[in-house]
């Protein structure tokens, strides 16, 4: 094989040397970079989901704890779309996470439509709001990195740990210089050591409150009321320190209900930022100062639903106990994929466990800055 090799490079620089065939060329020496990115593919989070088992193992409080059912035994990490990219079915019996999962050829461009084909949470946003990098024709890997698709070699948790993400604003919108410079202003100045620009850009996130685990299990899918938009969490970034804007997910087993909270960075970004009164003594920390408690998610009896808080929504240092939940339990086939809206009955208030990774509550000190009025 050595010798095989040798000569390859022999005919390959040959052929260089005379201006000779690219194309044959092109078939002679293997595509290295093709290569390398299968390797770290390997440990990439596109490839190994690790961050579903971070999020859901009981040796991070998560649902596994209330549930009892392995990682190994549910079907999330083998979570796919119906086709490859090329638009081959896929078997969901023998399906492994690959570089056909997106390309249809080893390093050709990859599509929206392919991103948001598991991305959803993306794709819903997209349909509800308006965003200032999707109006002007950006794409995800305008921002997102070659590294953060295929990996670099390294493991990581989830994408929320520190190192997974190369993406960040000032990337590009930077004090002085950058592709979109930041104006100089009174809020930039006061704001930007401790406050992500997540947290005063971005209009919404996107919540999937009250997942049916049983319907996971049973084969029915996703199962779940409703998304709850029109709000943001502000938590703190735990390797950074920041406030981020956060969300929440909740899900139900067999009577048993959990809640978590996760930095999370809504792709619903506008230009013209928050006002002050938006997040200073708004109508969320006032009945935090007034009553103590933030309702997150209540069930609405008129409509059998669930609601979720609207505006930002700061997240206490008591939070276990200031933040409530509302749940709802289905009482249809599991297995099926039809969802009939008049299975779905209220269960209880309260969650049995409460999780948050990767983040941290507000101080006390930022709750008592956000219960000072300001401006307006």
């Amino acid at each position: 094989s050595r010798l095989i090799g040798l000569a390859t490079l022999t005919v390959a620089g040959v052929l260089l040397g005379v201006g000779g065939c690219p194309q044959l060329l092109e078939q002679l020496l293997p595509n290295t970079d093709v290569q390398q990115k299968e390797e770290t593919f390997k440990t990439s989070l596109h490839g190994t989901r690790q961050g579903k088992t971070t999020w859901y193992s009981k040796e991070n409080g998560g649902f596994e704890t209330l549930t009892g059912v392995p990682m190994d035994q549910l079907d999330c990490l083998n979570c796919h779309a119906k086709t490859l990219a090329d638009g081959t079915p896929v078997d969901p019996e023998t399906y492994q996470p690959s570089c056909a999962d997106c390309h249809v050829e080893p390093g050709d461009q990859v599509s929206q439509e392919t991103c948001l084909g598991c991305h959803s949470r993306q794709g819903l946003e997209a349909k509800l709001f308006s965003d200032v990098h999707r109006d002007a024709g950006m794409v995800c890997t305008d921002c997102h990195s070659d590294r953060e698709m295929h990996g670099d070699g390294n493991s990581y948790a989830s994408l929320s740990a520190e190192g997974a993400l190369d993406t960040k604003c000032e990337n590009c919108h930077k004090s002085s210089g950058g592709t979109a410079p930041l104006p100089d202003n009174t809020a930039h100045s006061i704001h930007m050591a401790n406050v992500d620009c997540s947290a005063c850009h971005v209009q919404s996130v996107v919540s999937c409150a009250n997942c049916h685990f049983e319907s996971e299990i049973a084969g029915g899918g996703k199962r779940f009321p409703g998304p709850l938009t029109g709000f943001v969490l502000l938590l703190r970034k735990a390797d950074t320190g920041k406030v981020v804007t956060g969300t929440l997910m909740s899900l139900t087993y067999q009577g048993k209900t959990f809640a978590t909270l996760a930095p999370i960075y809504g792709h619903t970004v506008t230009a013209q930022a928050r006002e002050c009164p938006d997040c200073h003594n708004n109508a969320n920390v006032q009945q935090y100062t007034e009553t103590g408690t933030i309702p997150l998610v209540t069930y609405d009896e008129s409509q059998n639903t669930l609601t979720g808080p609207q505006g930002v929504v700061p997240v206490p240092p008591d939070w276990k106990t200031a933040l409530t939940f509302d749940f709802m339990d289905y009482g249809g086939d599991p297995a099926s994929t039809e969802t009939d809206p008049s299975q779905w009955s209220f269960l209880k208030s309260g969650a049995d466990l409460l999780q948050m990774l990767f983040a941290e509550p507000l101080t006390d000190e930022q709750m008592q800055k956000l219960q000072t009025p300001m401006g307006g």
